[in-house]
C-alpha cells in the first residue's frame, strides 16, 4: 500500500533539519573557512566518535517486548568496555563537493526483515521519520509529524538525500479510526554520520552532522516543468518517473541533461530540446514500448531526429 498524498507540513518540517545551503554564502557576508581544512577536522572528529561509541545493537538483534526501535548511542567505557564500536559496524562512502572528498559513514540497524531489498532512488519521494543533530549533541530537530515527505527537488542537504537511498522500506501501515497511521514494524532503520560539506558548511556550521532515519515508504514522482517565460513555469509531467530519468545510469538523475539547456531531464518537459514535449515522444503509439522511430538506438524523447519532429 502506497501513500498517495504529500504531507502539507513538509516545508515547515524542512525548516531546519535538511534545508540546503549554498556552498558559497558570500551574499550573506559570511566568509567561509577552507572546505578541505574543515573536512579534515570533521573526518578526525567522526572517526574518534565512531571509535569510542557504540549503539544499542543488542536490542536490535534481540528486541525486548517493549523496545521502541530507537537508536541510542553511549560511550565505550566502564561496564560498556566490551561493546563493539560504531567504527566496526558502519559503511563509509565518499562524495565529491567542490573537488573535496567528503565522508559519510552510515549504519543500517534494521535492514531487510521481510525479504525485500526495495530502497528509494534519487528522484523518489520518501516517507520517513527522523532525528537530526550535530555530532555528540542531543537531537536538535525531530520530525514533528507522524511522517515527513521529501524528494531530490526539495532544498535538502546532500548527505540527507544520499542516505535515503541506503534503507529499505517496510510493508505499509494500518489506518486507525482517528485517521492516524500505525506502520508495520519492518521498515529500515539507520543512522548516518557526515562531514559538514555534506550538511551545513554553506551556512558556516562546520560541525559533522548526524541523521537517524526510519524509512517507511517511497513513491514515484514525475516532476517535469515547462518554461513559459523567464519568470513563469508550469508543471508538465512527461510520464517518466523522475528516478528513471537517470540516462547515464549512475544513480543520480540530477546530472543528466540531454539537450544541455541547464535543466536536468527529470525537470525538463522537453528532454532533447526539439520542441516536442517528452510526453508525446516517449511512447507516442501507446504500445508500452519506448519509441525509437529511426531505429538508431536512441529513444525519440532523447533524440531530436524523431519521427514526430520530422513528419
Amino acid at each position: 500500500m502506497r501513500l498517495k498524498f504529500i504531507v502539507p507540513t513538509l516545508v515547515m518540517a524542512c525548516a531546519f533539519f535538511a534545508c540546503n545551503n549554498d556552498d558559497d554564502d558570500s551574499s550573506a557576508g559570511v566568509e567561509l573557512r577552507d572546505l578541505s581544512e574543515v573536512t579534515a577536522e570533521n573526518v578526525e572528529e567522526l572517526q574518534l566518535y565512531l571509535q569510542t561509541h557504540f549503539y544499542n545493537y543488542e536490542d536490535f538483534q534481540n528486541p525486548p517486548a517493549d523496545f521502541d526501535y530507537r537508536i541510542v548511542f553511549d560511550t565505550i567505557a566502564g561496564s560498556n568496555a566490551d561493546k563493539t564500536p560504531l567504527i566496526q559496524q558502519v559503511t563509509d562512502t565518499t562524495i565529491e563537493v567542490q573537488d573535496v572528498s567528503q565522508k559519510m559513514y552510515y549504519l543500517v540497524a534494521r535492514g531487510d526483515v521481510h525479504n525485500s531489498s526495495l530502497k528509494p532512488k534519487l528522484g523518489n519521494q520518501v516517507v520517513i521519520k527522523y532525528e537530526a543533530s550535530d555530532l555528540g549533541e542531543a537531537p536538535s530537530d525531530i520530525s514533528n509529524t507522524e511522517y515527513v515527505v521529501s524528494n531530490i527537488s526539495t532544498n535538502l542537504i546532500e548527505g540527507f538525500k544520499l542516505f535515503t537511498t541506503k534503507l529499505p522500506i517496510g510493508t505499509g501501515y494500518v489506518e486507525n479510526e482517528d485517521g492516524t497511521l500505525t506502520w508495520n514494524q519492518d521498515y529500515g532503520i539507520g543512522v548516518a554520520f557526515m562531514t559538514s560539506g555534506l550538511a551545513y558548511y554553506g551556512s558556516a556550521n562546520y560541525s559533522p552532522f548526524v541523521f537517524k532515519m526510519d524509512m517507511l515508504q517511497f513513491n514515484d514522482l514525475d516532476e517535469d516543468i515547462v518554461y513559459i517565460s523567464s519568470s513563469q513555469t508550469a508543471s508538465s509531467p512527461d510520464g517518466i518517473p523522475s528516478h528513471l530519468e537517470d540516462v547515464d545510469g549512475d544513480g543520480d538523475p540530477r546530472n543528466d541533461d540531454t539537450d544541455e539547456d541547464g535543466i536536468p531531464n527529470y525537470l525538463d518537459a522537453d528532454d532533447d530540446g526539439d520542441g516536442v514535449l517528452t510526453l508525446y515522444e516517449y511512447d507516442y503509439d501507446g504500445d508500452g514500448v519506448v519509441d525509437d522511430s529511426d531505429g538508431d538506438g536512441v529513444p525519440d524523447y532523447l533524440d531530436p531526429d524523431s519521427r514526430i519532429q520530422t513528419n
